[in-house]
């Protein structure tokens, strides 16, 4: 093994301390106080690693360890330091800071690279608190125009270009697309195939499509203890009426079909109240996108039966698309043969930045397990003998593909 583990795992476990919440897992929301103390110790580091820290406009950092041919495309790898709401001490931030101990143990052995290579920490991946996950990868890629990006808001009315400047990192530099040779993303597997398997790394093939709706359901806020049940026109009813019977035809249509309402707000919020409003979110996923066009078809005729029968208007409007990624098969292959018998193939069923990055540039992930299955949970943890070989299988790919082969001092 070439990285150093220790070094790894305490650096994950320092930064874990940063939004640390009760349980041992992470608050540390998109461009909240508490990532932008996260993005500072990052940046201190990678800058006593030797690195240049650049910043663009979508608020993404990128640690940039020079290579001899300046001009020459880069080798990028990373992740993401936010987290959810109630999260763990693993996701994202592991590939973030595997792509540090990279760095570092460029640094140890005393190499120098052809390409450069950089270290990426995306804004806004988990899209918790600004609700369109990906924010960063994808407006580096392209799929996201700053202006969009910036008009984002949270719930309680703070918009993404005024969070960017209030954590100093609204910036105007950064690597562009075209410079890129490959992108290589590590990440817990947040599932239990892996575990179960018995292997320590997962090549992975695929992602998932995913999509993401905003609900919202107008009836009217009426008493009560007054208003009789043929009166009412109840938002939160037929939301509800919506959730059980999407769930219970999406489940006819495909038993594979990922569907989630993970939050709902009501207008009025109050116990002796019909709630005129209601708010909800949608989170839907399949391997393949046509399976996913029907189901939103589907979505929107059950919508419009239940406003029907429960006097209610409603829209349904799509925030969030992912379609079907396929990453680089020359680089998922250099990617199985480094790992040996440790590694099997697999597909994701999370959304991650590569999945952005794959429509610019040759990019592949690297998987390692999560105990039990568990993530975006305090319970979610990574075993420090898993994230050191994973991590060295990162830094052998990226050694190759940088072509790390000159001793520094010797140019």
């Amino acid at each position: 093994m070439l990285i150093n583990p220790g070094r790894l795992w305490s650096s994950i476990m320092e930064i874990a301390e940063i939004g640390k919440i009760p349980g041992g897992g992470c608050r540390r929301l998109s461009l909240s106080p508490e990532d932008g103390a996260a993005r500072d110790l990052f940046a201190r580091w990678c800058r006593e690693a030797g690195c240049t820290v650049e910043v663009d406009a979508f608020g993404n950092m990128f640690a940039i360890r020079r290579g001899i041919a300046e001009s020459d495309r880069l080798v990028m790898t990373g992740s993401h330091l936010d987290t959810q709401p109630v999260g763990g001490r693993f996701d994202g931030i592991y590939g973030v800071l595997a792509g540090l101990e990279v760095v570092r143990t460029l640094n140890d052995l005393g190499l120098q690279t052809d390409r450069s290579v950089v270290v990426a920490n995306w804004t806004n991946e988990e899209g918790a608190r600004f609700s369109a996950a990906q924010t960063g990868s994808k407006g580096f890629a392209g799929q996201v125009s700053r202006e969009e990006a910036y008009r984002l808001r949270t719930t309680d009315g703070l918009s993404f270009g005024e969070a960017l400047n209030q954590i100093g990192y609204a910036g105007d530099g950064g690597p562009r697309p075209e410079q890129l040779a490959c992108y290589l993303e590590s990440h817990i597997e947040q599932g239990p195939v892996l575990e179960a398997a018995g292997k320590t790394i997962g090549i992975v093939e695929s992602a998932q499509a995913a999509r993401w709706y905003q609900v919202a359901v107008t009836g009217e806020t009426r008493h009560a203890g007054t208003t009789p049940a043929n009166r009412r026109r109840d938002a939160f009813m037929a939301a509800s009426a919506f959730a059980v019977e999407s769930r219970r035809q999406l489940l006819g249509m495909d038993p594979d079909i990922r569907f989630t309402i993970g939050r709902m707000e009501l207008g009025t919020n109050a116990p002796n109240t019909v709630p005129g409003q209601a708010s909800f979110t949608i989170d839907m996923r399949f391997p393949e996108d046509q399976v996913l066009n029907l189901a939103e078809t589907l979505l929107r005729d059950v919508l419009s039966e239940v406003d029907q029968r429960e006097g209610t208007r409603s829209r349904l409007q799509t925030t969030h698309l992912v379609p079907t990624v396929r990453f680089d098969a020359d680089l998922v292959r250099e990617v199985e043969v480094l790992a040996g018998d440790k590694g099997m193939r697999l597909s994701s069923g999370a959304m991650h930045d590569a999945c952005a990055i794959a429509a610019i540039a040759p990019a592949a992930m690297i998987f390692v397990p999560s105990r039990d299955g568990i993530s975006h949970h305090q319970d979610e943890w990574l075993e420090p003998s898993d994230a050191a070989i994973g991590a060295d299988l990162l830094y052998k790919v990226i050694e190759s593909k940088a072509k790390a082969a000159t001793p520094l001092g010797s140019v």
